[in-house]
């Protein structure tokens, strides 16, 4: 019987590190999560679709999803925000955390919204593609010490209804939700972009970093639910 593979992009690695905190990778087969009771804060990292069934949409033809990593990511996001550990979205990160607090996804950019920019990747990982307007005052611009950013753009999906409980904190150029953040004195916070391929020569994408894990380094942990 083949082994499925589990891999990890270095660039998430080496964002954390460069910030000065020790990742932690998350096993597929996980079950209990009672184990990770260690943990101070929970990044999201980018991936294949989510199971449009998950938001009760039928499957666009370009979707590609795999339930064992929903399956490991959604009990992860929900068990961080019952802790009300700082959590940080990446790309799909962004898309899992608006799914588990009950929104929905855009399937397929190009097909479903092609009057708007060129989301998914025409060039290297790290290609500046659009802009990104932030909200004055939001969390994410604290963070990235910016109004406005060029960022790389590697999704072919997106937020469509904003799920309760979460604010718009960046727009791309057409309109698209690209930064979100929670409501409240959390800091859980998600972008659509990819700031690990930018960390080392974007000074924005170190400070998200740098904001993320400074406010794990400063947490105080709640009560665990009975």
């Amino acid at each position: 019987m083949e082994v499925p593979l589990q891999t990890a992009n270095q660039a998430y690695l080496a964002a954390v590190q460069a910030a000065g905190a020790t990742p932690v990778l998350v096993p597929l087969d996980t079950l209990e999560l009672d184990g990770l009771e260690f943990a101070d804060g929970l990044l999201l990292p980018g991936g294949v679709d989510v199971n449009p069934t998950a938001y009760g949409a039928r499957a666009h033809p370009t979707s590609e999803w795999d339930d064992r990593i929903d399956d490991l990511e959604f009990r992860l996001a929900r068990w961080a925000l019952e802790r009300r550990l700082p959590i940080l979205g990446i790309c799909r990160g962004l898309q899992v955390l608006n799914v588990v607090l009950g929104g929905t996804l855009v399937q397929d950019l190009p097909s479903q919204r092609p009057e708007g920019v060129q989301h998914p990747r025409q060039g290297p990982r790290f290609s500046l593609t659009h802009r990104l307007t932030m909200v004055p005052g939001s969390r994410l611009a604290a963070a990235l010490g910016e109004a406005e950013v060029q960022v790389n753009s590697l999704h072919h999906q997106g937020v469509d209804r904003l799920a309760p409980g979460l604010t718009i904190s960046a727009r791309a150029e057409d309109g698209l939700v690209e930064g979100v953040e929670m409501q409240g004195d959390g800091w859980v916070v998600a972008v659509q972009f990819h700031p690990e391929e930018l960390f080392s020569t974007q000074p924005y994408a170190a400070g998200l970093f740098d904001s993320f894990v400074a406010a794990c380094a400063r947490r105080v942990p709640a009560a665990v639910p009975a």
